[in-house]
């Protein structure tokens, strides 16, 4: 692996020196990825053992799926940024080991063009982590559902209310994605213009139905229909056998609704699985929800800090030239963590409505943007 690196790197037309520090930022990458990750799936496995206890297949092969499809994820979500600025500081603590960042200084060179391949490595890895969100995750969001149900209590998900362009409001209790199938559903419809319940929906399941022919529907099962008036009364309907009854039972119904599976799956933990134009397209369909606004932005706001953050943690490493490999870990777990932390806050707020959607997806970028600038511009060269 070393030596494909290695090769790749001679015959990139660069120097030499920008070659060496890139090949020390990838072995470190790699060697920060291993512990990483390996540190989190321990302290994730631990925690839903008992899980994974519960399923049928052999306890090794159950963790593995799950961290399988869980990775990409985590990659994509949260530790992609980290990792950059781990690397970073590891490949800049050792140039301050072996004294080497002195004479490349001393030659003339501004620090600004001595770490122009680490910021060049951070694009590649911003870069990276939209081709994994793009492609990979949307590709196997169903293996990746169905590894990530080996560490939860249930197989399912639990969606939002929909709320359809025909007055409905679709209530599915549980929702299992890769069978695009959901249990315990009531769809309640209300008069025009009012905000009492036209009819009442009570079904045991709902199935999607894409046939070779026509147009795909959702169909009900085994459910109960209720029809109210203005005045919320019962009104009768006839039954099978021609009397008058309050409700209306049936073994199967087609649903009339311009509702899609995604939208089921496009809660805000379900975001994650959907590509770029997915999301945009949910969006369009549903622009009253907070929470895709946010999400569209964050696709573009969150691969930034990768730059971000090598802006924030490399000053306090190059101001004081310190060699002390803890000293840089410290650091960057700790400016990681606060970057996520108020990422995560912004995001929050922005899908409660306290926060304007594009503002909260984008005020960690800006803020922590404008005070990395500031510390990298004030290194003396």
């Amino acid at each position: 692996m070393m030596n494909a690196i290695h090769r790749f790197l001679e015959r990139l037309p660069i120097r030499t020196f920008d070659r060496y520090i890139m090949r020390q930022f990838m072995i470190s990458w790699g060697i920060c990825a291993f512990a990483v990750f390996g540190l989190f799936s321990v302290i994730d496995g631990v925690s839903r053992l008992d899980r994974f206890l519960r399923q049928d297949a052999p306890l090794p092969l159950v963790a593995l799926k799950y961290f399988a499809g869980m990775v990409p994820i985590y990659f994509t979500q949260y530790l992609g940024p980290i990792l950059t600025l781990l690397a970073a500081m590891f490949t800049t603590t050792n140039l301050n080991k072996g004294c080497e960042l002195v004479p490349l200084r001393a030659a003339g060179l501004p620090l600004s063009r001595i770490l122009a391949s680490l910021f060049l490595l951070a694009f590649f890895m911003a870069s990276l982590m939209i081709a994994v969100q793009e492609f990979v995750v949307p590709n196997l969001k169903d293996q990746i559902r169905l590894a990530d149900s080996y560490g939860r209590a249930l197989d399912s998900i639990q969606p939002d209310i929909v709320n359809d362009s025909r007055n409905n409001l679709i209530d599915v209790a549980s929702y299992l994605p890769h069978e695009k199938r959901g249990q315990h559903v009531e769809i309640t419809t209300k008069h025009a213009g009012q905000a009492s319940s036209k009819s009442i929906i009570r079904a045991r399941e709902i199935l999607w139905k894409d046939p070779e022919e026509g147009e795909p529907f959702w169909l009900l099962r085994d459910g109960k229909v209720e029809q109210f008036d203005l005045s919320g009364m019962k009104i009768p309907v006839p039954g099978p056998d021609g009397s008058l009854q309050l409700v209306q039972k049936f073994s199967q119904m087609k649903l009339e609704t311009d509702m899609r599976p995604v939208d089921l799956e496009s809660s805000d933990r379900e975001i994650e699985y959907l590509s770029f134009r997915e999301l945009r397209n949910q969006y369009k369909r549903r622009p009253h929800l907070k929470h895709l606004e946010v999400k569209l932005h964050r696709r573009f706001a969150f691969p930034l800090s990768n730059f971000i953050l090598l802006m924030l943690g490399l000053p306090f490493v190059l101001r004081k030239e310190s060699r002390s490999t803890l000293l840089g870990i410290s650091i960057a777990m700790a400016l990681g963590t606060i970057y996520l932390i108020v990422t995560e806050v912004c995001t929050n707020l922005g899908t409660r409505g306290a926060l304007n959607p594009m503002l909260a997806a984008w005020l960690p970028v800006l803020f922590f943007g404008a005070l990395g600038i500031t510390l990298f511009d004030g290194i003396e060269d």
